[in-house]
């Protein structure tokens, strides 16, 4: 079943989402993906678990909306990539109806995330019932799952691109550039030299702009970050401190507390309890 390309009007070339999917999967294949239904054949990415709770839902669903909010196209597809299979609710035994009610559902917080984002209400409802009309009128469940990439991918294109993002572009350029180099010194002087202006600068606009201090963004990202890490992989505690830039690991250790109220370890084993 091929998709004619007339039915599907998008940001996206399919170059573009060929090399998405060969990304999240980590993939060198040079097999000829030019056909969706050959994407959905090849992807992983149309894995999905309905085996979880709601609150891992909502913490994957808030990792895609971070990057979309911000247009940070590299940023979605890395946590996509380490963040698979796709989180969903169980809502039918009938895989195409599971699939139909989770791209409504995804495409409700990804559309809020684009407006978080600056992206007009009235484009992030085109491009999501693009998505949506797509899924209603396909009988392929895989077909169905594959449009959560591109639909994500077409949104954060569209707020990097269109959207007021950039009316706070210092605020804009530092949350991309903490998020792309977490695992590094973030201190006010070093992303202030990124994002072309002074320390103060920097730290008076973030504040007037989003409302949080630059510090506490920082810290923020950085325990959401081993909060993941901590959900999803076997890591030691100590591996996470230094992936996430934490200076050591009692530094994680006491902004994990002061986040979650709860330790590296006693979230980890709350984890597993809950399991």
């Amino acid at each position: 079943m091929e998709l004619p390309e007339d039915e599907m009007t998008t940001l996206l070339t399919t170059q573009e989402i060929v090399d998405a999917i060969r990304f999240v999967n980590e993939s060198s294949s040079d097999d000829d993906l030019s056909l969706i239904v050959t994407y959905s054949k090849h992807m992983v990415f149309i894995a999905v678990n309905t085996h979880v709770s709601s609150r891992e839902i909502a913490e994957q669903y808030e990792g895609f909306g971070s990057f979309i909010s911000m247009g940070d196209s590299d940023g979605l597809l890395k946590f996509i990539r380490t963040n698979m299979p796709l989180m969903e609710l169980r809502t039918s035994d009938d895989p195409l109806l599971q699939g139909r009610t989770a791209v409504a559902f995804l495409a409700s917080i990804c559309a809020q995330a684009a407006r978080n984002g600056g992206l007009p209400v009235a484009r992030c409802y085109a491009i999501t019932q693009d998505y949506i009309k797509l899924a209603n009128e396909s009988v392929n469940e895989e077909l169905v799952h594959f449009l959560m990439l591109p639909m994500m991918l077409e949104l954060t294109k569209a707020v990097g691109t269109e959207a007021q993002a950039y009316a706070h572009p210092i605020s804009h350029h530092a949350m991309t550039y903490v998020r792309s180099h977490l695992n590094e010194t973030l201190d006010g002087d070093s992303v202030a030299q990124a994002c072309g202006v002074s320390r103060k600068t920097l730290c008076t606009r973030f504040k007037q702009e989003t409302g949080e201090t630059f510090a506490s963004y920082v810290r923020r990202v950085r325990v959401e970050r081993a909060r993941r890490l901590l959900d999803t992989t076997d890591l030691e505690i100590s591996q996470i401190a230094y992936q996430t830039g934490f200076s050591s690991q009692s530094h994680l250790q006491t902004m994990f507390k002061r986040e979650t109220g709860y330790t590296p370890r006693e979230w980890r084993l709350r984890e597993i309890n809950e399991i």
